[in-house]
């Protein structure tokens, strides 16, 4: 007799199992996004700081493709001002483009750099902008894939004769 009952359930059964697989499908249809899509919302993907005897690093990753233009002072300054010029841009990212955003800055590096900021919305930008805590020696580099630069940053004094 217990067996009697059992296929007299299985198809009610069947269908609340039919029914919550379909609701477990959906919910991960809805809540995993499919294939691997860039990271939107932010153009800075990745930041990290190398720090060396003379100085620092910081190599900055961006979403999008990004061509080196110039930067602002030459040489040295408290402030680093870096022009970029956009490449092959889509008009879901040109939204992006005019934003801002900071980067963390690791504390216990104990680096004399106040903030490294994208700045899209300034006037013949967008920039990159570090500000220091005290005038510093730097260059800039493009990254072979437009996507990354490398900022190499010293103390004033600190390079060999």
């Amino acid at each position: 007799m217990g067996n009697r009952d059992e296929i007299a359930l299985g198809p009610r059964a069947r269908l609340q199992r039919y029914v919550l697989l379909v609701w477990l499908a959906l919910g991960i249809w809805f809540a995993v996004p499919l294939g691997a899509e860039p990271v939107r919302g932010r153009i800075l993907t990745d930041v990290a700081f190398n720090v060396g005897e003379q100085g620092f690093t910081v190599d900055v990753a961006f979403s999008l493709p990004v061509r080196y233009v110039r930067h602002f002072p030459p040489e040295e300054g408290e402030t680093l001002q870096i022009r970029l010029d956009p490449l092959s841009v889509s008009d879901v990212d040109a939204a992006l483009l005019r934003g801002r955003e900071s980067a963390r800055i690791p504390r216990e590096l104990a680096l004399p750099l106040l903030d490294l900021s994208y700045e899209g919305d300034l006037p013949g930008g967008p920039y990159l902008t570090l500000r220091f805590t005290e005038p510093m020696k730097f260059s800039v580099q493009q990254g072979v894939d437009f996507r990354s630069l490398t900022v190499t940053v010293e103390h004033i004094g600190d390079s060999a004769d």
